[in-house]
């Protein structure tokens, strides 16, 4: 009978999802999706508790949840539908949670609390509120479970496509960057991963610049959403520099400069690429440079002057000339 139970979802996931691999083994089902040109490895189990998760590139720590909430609680009068009031949102960092939730996933699992009901043959069905469902990213994952047994596939096929609204994000995400990637002359990569690979690399002369999204610059980092703008520094002179901008928490900084070779010296070019840039910090140690920026930083003309300003000290253009 279990079995009998896990094909059918697999044929209802196969049937949901163009060009889905799926296979029921132990209890549950695995399956592959594709969405928008990538590919995405999901897991479903119906019972004991049912459980849907969808594996994402890394997250750096990111932490997630979102509960349902009910719109007609206290005075009895509904609020406005919007997803604020519809959700209860919980994170460990507010900047990544708010660039998580566009437009895409919002509308995603809002589409996914409601269920159809038929009052009676031949009677138009009526949708209802299902707020058993806690959505998750968590653990480079996406996850929706509930307490107990899902008896329906259809529903559990609505929990994956709300899950891959979620799990997709990174892919929407760098689409949106690669804009301002290709217009800087880089080469954009095909999704974000928040403390992995670099988003953009950008090649000025000799000097290969990276743009990462990190949370975490160190293990005990409880973690902060930033942009950095790293180079690998070419016939280093041993100087160094730290800057950090006024107002910045100090939870934020990073970790400061080993000044004991001296200071390096901010020139001419340097200031006007700094002043604009705006960078909230600025770590020149001496194999390598690091701007970087609060939060999820696409501004094309502060990133633009940030990757220049990267590789002209990468080069130590003061001895060797300019990096171009």
């Amino acid at each position: 009978m279990l079995d009998v139970m896990f094909d059918g979802l697999a044929a209802v996931v196969d049937e949901r999802f163009a060009g889905a691999r799926t296979r029921a083994e132990s209890g549950r089902v695995h399956a592959e999706i594709p969405l928008d040109g990538a590919w995405y490895r999901a897991t479903l189990a119906m019972e004991p508790w049912a459980r849907v998760a969808v594996a994402l590139p890394s997250t750096d720590g990111f932490e997630l949840a979102l509960r349902w909430n009910d719109r007609w609680a206290n005075d009895g009068a509904p609020r406005a539908p919007t997803f604020d009031d519809s959700f209860l949102v919980e994170t460990n960092d507010l900047a990544l949670a708010g660039v998580w939730l566009d437009h895409e996933a919002r509308s995603g699992l809002l589409a996914s609390r409601y269920v159809s009901r038929a009052r009676q043959v031949g009677a138009t069905d009526i949708l209802t509120r299902d707020g058993a469902w806690v959505h998750e990213v968590s653990s480079d994952e996406v996850s929706a479970r509930r307490r107990d047994a899902e008896a329906s596939p259809a529903r559990m096929a609505d929990m994956l496509a709300a899950s891959l609204s979620l799990a997709s994000r990174p892919q929407r995400w760098a689409r949106a960057f690669a804009v301002v990637g290709r217009s800087l002359g880089g080469e954009p990569a095909s999704r974000i991963e928040v403390g992995g690979r670099p988003a953009l690399r950008v090649r000025r002369g000799a000097v290969d610049v990276a743009i990462s999204v990190v949370r975490r610059l160190g293990r005990g980092d409880p973690g902060r959403l930033r942009t950095i703008v790293g180079a690998h520094r070419h016939g280093s002179s041993g100087e160094t520099l730290s800057l950090i901008s006024e107002g910045l928490p100090r939870s934020a900084w990073p970790p400061p400069a080993d000044l004991s070779a001296g200071t390096m010296s901010i020139d001419a070019r340097a200031a006007r690429l700094l002043e604009a840039a705006r960078p909230s910090a600025t770590t020149v140690r001496a194999h390598d440079v690091e701007i970087a920026f609060d939060g999820a930083n696409v501004d094309r003309d502060r990133l633009g002057a940030a990757i220049e300003l990267a590789a002209w000290w990468a080069a130590d253009a003061r001895r060797a000339g300019p990096y171009r």
